[in-house]
């Protein structure tokens, strides 16, 4: 009888002893890794995708701009980012404040409003999030971030914009 409970018992020790070995709340310090400074001005293209959803057109523009960024806030791995999107030529030349965060290893977010199409009468974007990377390479940051948003456009309803913006500092 003692036997068969010592034999039971050796498989729940066992358990036990791996879960012991998986690690737990040691209070040991771990090391973070801050995101990159990504601070400065990015000369950039914007391209808009405009796909009206009535009838399925589909058209592209393309202007130039630049972002600006600032980098604020670090907690951890994620840091604040503050700056302002600018359209230019051939778009009518505007700029819209920018709010947002980037990571450990450059992956960013950032909220802002867009510019219009050159042609028609639809508005521009507003509150677009944009999502995307900034990379290092050759001495250059590369930025690549891509956002989408629906916008009702007069006599011709609703049409989904997406927002590529690719630039360099």
């Amino acid at each position: 009888m003692a036997a068969r409970r010592f034999a039971a018992l050796v498989p729940a020790a066992a358990i036990l002893l791996s879960f012991a070995a998986c690690g737990g709340d040691d209070d040991s310090p771990t090391s973070v890794t801050p995101p990159p400074d990504v601070s400065g001005t990015y000369y950039a293209r914007w391209t808009l995708q405009v796909l009206r959803r009535s009838d399925g057109f589909q058209k592209a523009f393309y202007c130039s701009g630049q972002l600006t960024l600032t980098q604020g806030t670090t907690a951890g791995a994620t840091a604040t980012l503050s700056g302002f999107a600018v359209a230019g030529s051939p778009c009518a030349p505007e700029s819209y404040d920018l709010q947002g965060t980037i990571v450990t290893g450059g992956a960013v977010e950032f909220t802002t409003n867009a510019p219009r199409p050159t042609e028609g009468t639809c508005p521009g974007g507003k509150n677009v999030r944009f999502s995307g990377e900034i990379t290092a390479q050759d001495g250059w940051r590369q930025v690549s971030v891509r956002g989408v948003t629906t916008v009702n456009c007069p006599s011709f309803g609703d049409h989904e914009f997406t927002y590529l913006i690719e630039g360099s500092r």
